[in-house]
């Protein structure tokens, strides 16, 4: 049984799949401590690799383990997914310069934890011998897959132009968090041939948006994973990318200094994932100090949540269509500075409907609304409320 023919392969029974499912977060936790401790010099290296961590990437190869005998069996999205994962891993490891063994002892390590607790279930639930046998020769095969794939991934960059490989380091430790560089990025930019900028900006693409569809300048250095790739865009306000509105549905994180791309990287991912959750649209790429307000409150939606109450009180327990017109002529009144009439134009009504929905908000709230000294707080929590997710 190969990942290639998962779809064939025979469903456990119900109790052994449930079981199987109770298991897979303490199994995941045991394996993670058994790489973190057995191999301390080697996490760094797979720890955001394609913006997974060493226990994401552990769940996912679990997760795909125990579905391959699951109801319903994997797609093929998910098992390509999967093998894009660890091509990516084993190319980190080539652009990197570390050998492949360190993954494999890292997978060994894993692999013996996994294999050890699959054992000890199968004998205490009683499990027939040929299934067990079944389950630990698909473990083998699966741990020959992931390795295969990231032996092609390593084999991808080292069989490169070194260039290209030198640009693809030079990527990685700008996008890197402080400190864990592999060598000062003056350097990686020589070796490069690239020009160190005053200041950069991450595009995140859309999962599957590989950035060879684009037409890019030279300057531009691109992450090709088909998971979360993007666009490391040098100088970005000087004068401006004029290519940029062709690559649709991105986000743009905020200009940065240079040793500071990490930064941009995170808020240009926070972006691309509001746009999937239908929060923010990305007709253009969405540039993300464009919506400061929105991306702030998202960022401490559990605690904006709890300050509602506090902040707006009353108006949250009237119904949806009494309250929702309230709380939209609210924010865009403080948007607009206290100014009704603005607010009417912008909400194309007439500036007395404005006034009687802010009287109805000073009734309500018994004159605590809004409150001139917390118009920020209020603003960021009506922005939160009335986004499509939340409403």
């Amino acid at each position: 049984m190969t990942l290639a023919n998962a779809q064939d392969a025979d469903p456990l029974p119900g109790e052994m799949r449930r079981m199987l499912l109770r298991q897979m977060p303490a199994v995941v936790d045991e394996m993670e401590k058994a790489v973190r401790s057995g191999l301390p010099d080697y996490t760094h290296i797979a720890d955001d690799t394609d913006g997974f961590s060493v226990r994401q990437v552990i769940d996912r190869t679990v997760s795909c383990f125990v579905s391959l005998h699951d109801v319903p069996r994997p797609g093929p999205a998910t098992i390509a997914e999967l093998i894009a994962l660890y091509e990516a891993i084993g190319a980190q490891h080539g652009r990197l310069g570390h050998p492949l063994d360190m993954l494999r002892d890292a997978l060994d390590l894993g692999g013996r934890v996994a294999c050890r607790r699959l054992i000890e279930d199968a004998y205490r639930e009683g499990w027939p011998e040929s299934v067990l046998g079944t389950m630990t020769e698909d473990a083998f095969e699966l741990m020959s897959t992931v390795i295969a794939a990231a032996s092609r991934g390593y084999a991808d960059v080292c069989g490169r132009d070194p260039v290209d490989v030198q640009r693809d380091r030079l990527r990685d430790a700008l996008v890197a968090e402080p400190g864990q560089g592999p060598q000062p990025l003056a350097e990686l930019a020589a070796a490069a041939g690239w020009q160190l900028p005053r200041t950069l900006a991450v595009l995140a693409l859309p999962p599957g948006d590989h950035p060879q569809m684009h037409v890019l300048p030279p300057e531009v250095l691109a992450d090709r994973s088909p998971a979360a790739p993007y666009l490391i865009l040098p100088n970005p306000r000087d004068p401006g990318p004029r290519w940029l509105p062709k690559a649709k549905g991105g986000a743009l994180g905020p200009a940065v200094p240079v040793d500071q791309g990490a930064v941009s990287l995170r808020w240009a991912r926070r972006g691309l994932d509001l746009v999937d959750r239908g929060v923010l649209s990305a007709d253009a790429p969405l540039r993300c100090v464009d919506h400061l307000a929105v991306l702030t409150a998202f960022q401490s939606g559990d605690l904006l949540e709890a300050a509602a109450t506090t902040l707006l009180g009353p108006l949250l327990e009237l119904p949806p269509r009494r309250r929702e017109p309230l709380l939209e002529t609210l924010l865009v009144y403080l948007r607009c500075g206290d100014n009704a009439v603005l607010t009417a134009e912008r909400l194309h009504v007439h500036e007395q409907t404005v006034r009687y929905r802010l009287r109805q908000i000073t009734q309500l709230t018994d004159g605590t609304c809004p409150d001139p000294e917390r118009h920020l707080e209020t603003m960021l929590v009506l922005t939160w409320l009335l986004s499509p997710e939340v409403r």
